[in-house]
């Protein structure tokens, strides 16, 4: 009997032990609800007049309706005007072409 109140004793610590370790400790709790908050920064940026800028994140380029959105998407802003688009950069070097090609037929 000594021995099955023993065993049933170790048992009964074992699984207090394992049931105690398995749940968060009160830091780990802290933590996390700390990392959850997040930062009010998107209750001010529609408020913010639309500007388009042109932003920068890595080698890429977006345009941003203004430079409170850029900066929430972690874009640095590398012009106040919107980034210009391929296509706009193929209009502009055809109508240089264009004129070049014009200014050849008159003479």
């Amino acid at each position: 009997m000594k021995k099955f109140a023993y065993a049933a004793f170790v048992l009964a610590v074992a699984f207090v032990i394992a049931i105690a370790s398995a749940s968060t400790g009160e830091a780990k709790g802290k933590k996390k609800k700390a990392a959850a908050a997040p930062a009010p920064v998107m209750a001010t940026c529609w408020a913010t007049p639309a500007a388009p800028v042109c932003g920068a994140r890595g080698k890429l380029k977006f345009t941003y309706i203004n430079s409170c959105y850029a900066g929430k998407d972690g874009a640095k802003v590398v012009s106040q005007n919107a980034c210009p688009t391929k296509a706009a950069k193929k209009g502009k070097k055809s109508k240089k072409k264009m004129a070049k090609k014009s200014s050849k037929k008159k003479m």
